[in-house]
């Protein structure tokens, strides 16, 4: 008999548990887990995706890494 509460294997939530997580839908799942946003395991037909993975993408900054402007004027086309 398994103990449920053993730290021995990590919990592995399906894709329409982890859509429910992080209020998407399962197609955004699938679409973060192609572009290797999730990392998942597929099992048969089926991904799994780790509870641990799913707080690592929770945790992430969300938008475009910041990047200063340039203090330096830029040329237009029409300033030659």
């Amino acid at each position: 008999m398994t103990d449920s509460g053993s730290n021995d294997s990590p919990e592995l939530l399906s894709v329409a548990q982890t859509a429910k997580l992080l209020d998407v839908t399962r197609q955004r799942i699938h679409d973060l887990i192609k572009n290797g946003q999730i990392i998942a395991c597929k099992l048969g037909r089926y991904y799994y995706i780790e509870f641990a993975e799913v707080e690592r993408y929770k945790n992430q900054p969300a938008g475009k890494p910041y990047q200063p402007r340039s203090t330096t004027s830029q040329k237009n086309s029409i300033d030659y």
